[in-house]
């Protein structure tokens, strides 16, 4: 008999927290909708209780090695209804003081149609008595031959690409309002405080997308910089070879090459410096995507919350309904706040390597420039020998090919430095919002 999909909407998120055995303390109202169970039936009993057999014992194994190491995890769950309906949500939970905290969104990208294939293949062979460890190590294997060096690679991919595809399924180009009711008070300035803080984390988030993939633009930029390094190792010597078999007419070419060889280690030296930087800011951009991913992830749950709280019907008395709404909204804020702090302190890196990469470039621009003046010294002596060598000549065109080359790399590797280091200005401007909507979330809940 096929299964029945419990059905909810793309733009729903869901939380609920645990403590450190996994009994529910909380949750929102998608939550429990989506459960079947009522808010009663849920709190304290173990969040297993929606647990669907489709997900295998090694996909939990490795949750709670995570959590248990107190690092957050991301991964895809099968649920399941009261009913007997099933749900997949992508989840992220995070370690807290008291127990997990867990956000989670309906899944669509690329990455949910594989690992479905992924779990049913490492079902089968627990079935088939395969220790947890073994399924584990499988799965680490399967996400290996993606392109994935670790899960943690694999969970990053997954977060932004999920939120990435959910922006152009719901073509969010503005933050939705947390309430269709106008409120004045305590409660009107919660929902425009966290209206305030969604729209900057959104914009935080495009922002890195934005650096992303100037990033990748910059890797393809590197490497042929890194290659034309190597070329001119090959040109220059066999510019020295060719000089050298013209004897005393070549001698002064043979200086050239001895030139051009001692300038080529020093091109090669500063290439390597500059890769050495960037690979710095490559590790920064891509810790920046994450955090802020996460950040906002978690802001869009607390945005949703307090909107379905003020808009939703009301199931327990308006004094225990603002208790609730008070106290969940603190746990997302201490939530959200600790994130925040790492993604400050990861924004600092990125504008310290961006700069550092301006830095090498100019250094490595110096370096190049002397490439010019050799290559013209090279066709004075060339004449002067007229056409004793063709070789030598091709030799030389060779290196002037290079030159061009090597300028027109570092050109494009300066335009998309500069336009990053105006990306990490926009990126600041945005996390000043939301730190600043942050306070104010702290001190109306705490009012």
């Amino acid at each position: 008999m096929a299964e029945i999909e419990a059905h909810f909407s793309l733009n729903e998120l869901f939380f609920s927290k645990t403590d450190f055995k996994g009994l529910i303390l909380t949750g929102n109202s998608v939550f429990v909708r989506v459960s079947e169970y009522s808010k009663a039936e849920l709190l304290r009993k173990p969040h297993n209780i929606i647990r669907h057999s489709d997900v295998p014992r090694s996909v939990f194994k490795l949750f709670w090695t995570y959590l248990h190491s107190q690092k957050p995890i991301a991964a895809y769950v099968k649920n399941r209804s009261k009913s007997g309906k099933f749900y997949w949500v992508f989840a992220m939970t995070f370690p807290m003081a008291d127990g997990y905290l867990s956000v989670r969104l309906k899944p669509t990208s690329r990455f949910f149609v594989v690992i479905q294939q992924v779990y049913a293949e490492v079902l089968e062979k627990e079935k088939n008595d395969q220790s947890m460890d073994e399924g584990i190590a499988y799965i680490l294997e399967k996400l290996t031959g993606l392109g994935f060096n670790s899960y943690d690679e694999f969970m990053t991919a997954a977060l932004i690409e999920e939120l990435q595809v959910r922006d152009e399924a719901l073509q969010v180009e503005r933050a939705a309002s947390s309430s269709e009711k106008v409120l004045g008070g305590r409660l009107g300035d919660l929902v425009i405080a966290s209206e305030n803080c969604t729209v900057a984390a959104r914009a935080a988030f495009s922002t890195s997308g934005y650096l992303s993939k100037i990033t990748q633009d910059l890797m393809r930029a590197t490497q042929e910089v890194l290659a034309i390094s190597d070329n001119v190792k090959l040109v220059t010597t066999n510019l020295t070879i060719a000089s050298s078999k013209l004897g005393e007419a070549g001698k002064p070419l043979a200086m050239v090459s001895t030139n051009l060889e001692r300038l080529c280690l020093e091109i090669i030296e500063s290439s390597n410096r500059f890769r050495s930087v960037f690979d710095s800011f490559q590790k920064s951009v891509m810790r920046i995507y994450l955090a802020v991913a996460t950040s906002r992830f978690q802001i869009e749950v607390l945005n949703q919350f307090i909107g379905e709280i003020i808009n939703g019907e009301k199931s327990e008395s308006e004094e225990d309904e603002a208790r609730s709404l008070f106290a969940n909204c603190f746990e997302l804020k201490q939530l959200i706040a600790e994130n925040f702090k790492n993604v400050e302190s990861i924004a600092q890196d990125l504008s310290r390597d961006n700069k550092s990469l301006l830095q090498s470039l100019t250094a490595l621009s110096k370096v190049t420039a002397g490439m010019d003046v050799i290559c013209v010294v090279g066709k004075i002596e060339m004449a002067r020998i007229q056409d004793l060598s063709s070789s030598l000549a091709a030799r030389l065109k060779d290196m002037e090919d290079l030159t061009l080359d090597f300028k027109k790399s570092l050109r494009q590797i300066e335009s998309e430095s500069k336009t990053s280091l105006g990306h990490s200005v926009a990126l600041n401007d945005s996390f000043g919002k939301i730190s600043s909507s942050l306070k104010w979330v702290e001190e109306l809940v705490l009012a």
